[in-house]
């Protein structure tokens, strides 16, 4: 066990120290003043290193019980995912406007719970550094681009954009890279110092430079893919580039074309549950008619961000107060939700017990009219308790559990998670009606979507409109919320397909277990979250040992 844990020791530095990009997501501290090195040479050295990590881990032999074997598993497989995940992510994620490398660092730069004055300078250094690590994302794009592999030109025009929007913010206040609050232990006369250091950093270096960025990224979009063609399926390579995608997601070895038809199935098991559920409710069987109205009516739209607070709030303080029943151990942190008026719709952020960070539903409501009242409780559900906050919550308080487990995770495990924790709030007795129950069959036939879109254009080779087609054919969600969907399954292939693929693997391992003598929802749950986020054939051994 001391050689596995010294290799997750050196994994888990490793990790943080490849890329600083991702380590703003959590509000981490290290690596603060650094931006990822997205050179040919650097990641190329990335790709080696984690696939020396996946090796050595996977040759390990854990004679030492359960959690020997999660750790193992989880290194190997987290390492093997890295090296998966790789190749073209500079060039197509961190260009996609919704969930690209400008908009994360927007919405999260501004997060850091600086304390020291070591804190302070590191910050001011990552400022000083920003337009150099855009500028070189854009620079290694157009590489690609000679080499045949370019993103859609609408999501290079649309990442630029977003960059002008925000150099046409007035300097000050309103700046979101103004929003840092200083670092706690400064004295209010140096605490003053540093905002006026940032300022200038903001107004004589950063902007001008972002301003390059957005340059480059005109240019660039004039090579665009057209949105006829957006999938890796046209590109040099990229059926194959697309395979690794969805292992890197999945850990599980899958075709398109099969996970495509998994969609097909589902969405079909859907529509009945519609005619069952909402069908009464809407005095009409006929689907099309269904999903029209649930997409139309206006009565079923919030009006006003306060009223979205106080419903989001309600439904977190119900399943706050119902786990118990459904869980052996529940976190001691707290799941507070926030609203706020930037980012995506919806997302959680885990809590952080060295800094005392709390666990967060975020959830969007710049924009009330944007949600429907029969989705938000899925969404608090699966965001917060007992989705996210159950399963990230846990592994951040389990100091029994490495931090490889506790912190990194497996796509298809946590969002598998998330998806399974809908279904299992309707057990629970947590929606508030059939309406709100809808919901729950709204965000099923996203999730269904996901898989036959994403297949459809990454190995199918569908066109954008057909994807949204598709989508507005199969689900009452609107046609904005589509095109942003798509447009986020474009950028990042595979990903989305995570949500379904791992609920129904959880579904599957939950339906062996009830066939156990003696079977305990509690302890079930128990079982799968007891040892991280591990490889989802990791959480099957758990769940079913005797």
């Amino acid at each position: 066990m001391d050689d596995l844990t010294a290799l997750a020791d050196d994994f888990y530095a490793f990790v943080l120290a490849s890329s600083p990009m991702s380590l703003m997501w959590a509000g981490k501290l290290e690596h603060l003043a650094q931006w990822d090195d997205v050179s040919a040479a650097g990641r190329d050295a990335l790709v080696e290193r984690a696939q020396e990590f996946a090796d050595r881990a996977a040759a390990i032999d854990t004679a030492g019980g359960p959690q020997a074997t999660a750790l193992r598993d989880t290194v190997a497989a987290t390492a093997a995912s890295v090296v998966a995940a790789e190749p073209w992510k500079v060039e197509l994620q961190y260009l996609n406007p919704k969930m690209g490398a400008f908009e994360l660092m927007l919405s999260f730069i501004s997060n850091y719970p600086l304390a020291t004055a070591q804190h302070g300078r590191d910050y001011l250094e990552k400022l000083r550094g920003m337009p150099d690590a855009f500028v070189e994302i854009a620079r290694v794009a157009a590489a690609a681009a000679d080499e045949g592999v370019v993103a859609p030109a609408s999501h290079i025009a649309a990442t630029a954009d977003a960059v002008a929007r925000y150099l046409a913010t007035p300097e000050g206040e309103e700046d979101r890279l103004a929003a840092q609050a200083p670092p706690t232990d400064l004295s209010e006369q140096d605490q003053a110092a540093w905002d006026d250091e940032r300022a200038r950093l903001i107004a004589e270096v950063v902007r001008p430079g972002l301003a390059a960025f957005e340059t480059e990224l005109r240019a660039l979009a004039e090579r665009g893919m057209p949105d006829d063609k957006p999938g890796l399926v046209h590109l040099p390579g990229g059926a194959e580039a697309y395979r690794q995608k969805i292992y890197s997601h999945l850990l599980l070895e899958r075709t398109g074309e099969e996970i495509h038809q998994t969609g097909l199935d589902e969405i079909a098991k859907l529509e009945d549950e519609y005619r069952q559920i909402a069908g009464p409710l809407l005095g009409t069987d006929d689907i099309s008619e269904i999903y029209e109205r649930l997409r139309g009516d206006e009565e079923m739209k919030y009006r006003d961000a306060a009223t979205l607070i106080a419903d989001a709030e309600v439904a977190l303080a119900k399943a706050q107060a119902a786990a118990p029943e459904w869980f052996a151990t529940v976190p001691r942190t707290p799941c507070l939700a926030e609203a706020t008026d930037f980012g995506p719709m919806a997302y959680y952020s885990a809590p952080d017990p060295e800094t005392g960070k709390v666990g967060k539903f975020y959830f969007n409501t710049s924009h009330p009219e944007a949600w429907s009242t029969y989705e938000l409780e899925a969404i608090v559900y699966h965001e917060g308790i007992p989705g996210h906050h159950l399963h990230l919550a846990l592994n951040a308080e389990n100091a029994a559990i490495h931090k490889v487990q506790r912190e990194f995770h497996s796509t298809s495990y946590a969002e598998g998670w998330g998806l399974y924790t809908e279904r299992l709030s309707d057990e629970m007795g947590l929606y508030s009606s059939d309406l709100t129950r809808v919901g729950m069959l709204s965000a099923d036939s996203l999730r269904a979507c996901r898989l036959v879109v994403d297949t459809g254009m990454h190995a199918l080779g569908w066109s954008r409109e057909q994807a949204i087609q598709y989508m507005l054919d199969h689900s009452p969600m609107d046609r904005g919320h589509i095109e942003q969907e798509v447009d986020r399954y474009i950028g990042m292939p595979g990903q989305a397909l995570s949500y379904m693929i791992g609920r129904l693997e959880i579904l599957d391992m939950r339906r062996e277990a009830e066939r156990q003598p003696g079977f305990d929802i509690r302890d079930f749950h128990d079982r799968f979250l007891r040892y991280g986020s591990v490889p989802l054939s990791t959480a099957r051994q758990q769940v079913l040992a005797d």
